[in-house]
């Protein structure tokens, strides 16, 4: 057979194709490197653990009376052997009693039955003593301030101090109704979560007085009458109004409803009878009635040298892939006010120089990715909790070089305030050094290439 000739693109094809082949042998060790062997520089990320010893200045600080029991999210109602607490609630007027019908202007009317509801907040630690829990309903007869009322005092305003006159705990008058609690879940596992008191036989007296605006509104008081624990929320009357026109007519008003949010909404707070002392020296301290919050103020090191390298790496400039601050937490607070359930908690900027300013230092936004979870039940002493401030970090390092860079300022606080009646302690900068916080960082060191 003879040969044939290979013209034109295909021969040129075939020659591209061997030459191909070819190379892919020629350089089959390049396809194949080790990627230990890989050539140019490995830059390493690294991490540097900074103690309060190791830094120009670290500081912090524990502030309180930023909440108060008016402000907090629920009312506590307790009897036991560390604490006595009972809620107080005033029903701002004016209730209403006046009636708008189509063909009607305003048509007076009689007050007729009365109850008050009050839920409980079954996200919080109830407990009920073993024969069951007696929750009362009182008249108060003494005017007394929601804002600042407490165990001792009716008014505790700046420059006034008004005690209460039957002596602490209140000047109680009558029980208008009570109710006896035997468990919190019933048999088909359905959570009791509201307590009815019925006032009928005083609608027409109480919410006559409480509209009536030449007297104060002295309000109620629930009372735990033997012993147990309960979280309770702010409660909501409901009430029938009879028109005079028209007596055999009786609407049901609800208070605070949609309509009269801002005109009822009741104020509320509670009173019990021992009072949280000034955190010591050497504690961090968050959480609580009176809304404990730690401040901190630490300048970091430019560069760093890690373990035991000579070699020095430099932070200004660097990525910040993570950083922590680190806090230890102290054994449990002193009953009754170490924290009773699990909170939260967050990091927050500061606006000013918490040093100069204290309490009153501004406070910034909240520090994005930094909350955490305070969970008494599990949170042993000496375990660890880390708040995450690495965007906070981040814009430390960014800071030009040929600038002075300010310090990391934060506080930290639970989140909401005013979620949790007791607190917890962590170590601070000048508390016992095995509980002191640290700073963890981690981050990919600036590789410079000099030219010679």
């Amino acid at each position: 057979m003879k040969g044939r000739r290979l013209t034109g693109y295909r021969a040129i094809a075939i020659l591209a194709a061997a030459g191909f082949l070819g190379l892919a042998c020629s350089k089959d060790e390049l396809l194949n490197v080790d990627p230990e062997e890989a050539p140019g520089f490995v830059i390493p990320t690294v991490e540097v653990v900074l103690t309060p010893d190791e830094v120009e200045q670290w500081i912090d600080s524990v502030f309180g009376g930023f909440n108060s029991a008016a402000s907090m999210l629920f009312m506590l109602a307790e009897k036991s052997t560390n604490l006595e607490s009972q809620p107080m609630v005033i029903f701002n007027a004016p209730i209403q009693d006046t009636l708008f019908f189509f063909d009607t202007v305003a048509a007076a009317v009689d007050f007729d039955s009365l109850r008050m509801i009050v839920n409980i907040d079954t996200t919080r630690d109830n407990a009920l003593a073993s024969a069951g829990t007696t929750l009362q309903l009182w008249s108060v007869e003494q005017g007394w301030d929601p804002g600042s009322a407490a165990w001792a005092l009716a008014v505790d305003s700046p420059g006034v101090a008004v005690p209460w006159t039957a002596g602490p705990g209140g000047t109680l008058g009558q029980i208008l109704d009570e109710v006896f609690l035997t468990e919190l879940v019933d048999t088909t596992g359905v959570v009791t979560d509201s307590i009815v008191f019925d006032l009928t036989e005083y609608t027409d007296s109480l919410l006559s007085s409480w509209n009536d605006t030449s007297q104060v509104n002295t309000g109620l008081a629930m009372v735990i009458a033997d012993s147990g624990s309960l979280a309770l929320q702010a409660p909501r009357l409901q009430y029938l109004i009879i028109p005079e026109f028209n007596p055999d007519t009786a609407i049901q008003v609800r208070c605070p409803s949609l309509t009269t949010i801002l005109r009822c909404l009741p104020a509320t707070t509670y009173i019990f009878d021992d009072s949280a002392q000034p955190p010591p020296v050497g504690v961090l301290q968050t959480g609580g009635v009176d809304g404990w919050r730690s401040f901190v103020r630490v300048f970091l090191p430019d560069s760093v040298v890690l373990g035991d390298s000579a070699e020095n790496y430099t932070l200004r400039g660097a990525t910040i892939n993570k950083a922590e601050y680190v806090i230890t937490s102290l054994p449990a607070p002193a009953q009754p006010f170490g924290a009773e359930a699990g909170f939260d908690a967050t990091a927050y900027q500061l606006a000013d120089n918490y040093l100069v300013l204290g309490a009153k230092t501004p406070v910034g936004a909240r520090v994005a990715g930094s909350e955490f979870r305070i969970q008494p039940d599990s949170l042993e002493e000496g375990e660890s909790i880390a708040i995450d401030l690495t965007l906070q970090v981040q814009a430390w390092a960014d800071v030009p070089l040929d600038s002075v860079t300010p310090p990391i300022t934060f506080m930290f606080r639970a989140f909401p305030e005013g979620s949790t009646f007791g607190y917890w302690n962590f170590g601070a900068v000048d508390g016992d050094t095995a509980y002191r916080p640290i700073f963890r960082i981690v981050f990919t060191p600036v590789r410079e290439f000099p030219v010679e």
